[in-house]
């Protein structure tokens, strides 16, 4: 494993960076993670959370469809089309 040393300056200046723009700061990132999910972030947990049990348990699971007409992901989530 590979160890890069963090100082405490550097370390402050992550964690006290800009809270705004594409940098954002750790701080940032630390608080976004903390935050509560939404309900979209949530909708598909019971099936991933089947499929896990599936996977865990070496029984394959078919896949189910999704809902008609399709759904659009959250943000962020790749959809595999160009």
């Amino acid at each position: 494993m590979i160890r890069h040393p963090l100082d405490p300056e550097t370390a402050e200046r992550l964690l006290s960076g800009p809270t705004t723009g594409p940098e954002g700061g750790l701080g940032a990132l630390l608080a976004a993670l903390r935050a509560a999910a939404t309900p979209a972030e949530l909708r598909g947990e019971p099936a991933v959370m089947s499929a896990f049990r599936a996977a865990r348990s070496g029984r394959p699971q078919p896949a189910s469809p999704g809902p008609a007409g399709g759904s659009t992901p959250p943000p962020g989530v790749p959809t595999g089309r160009s």
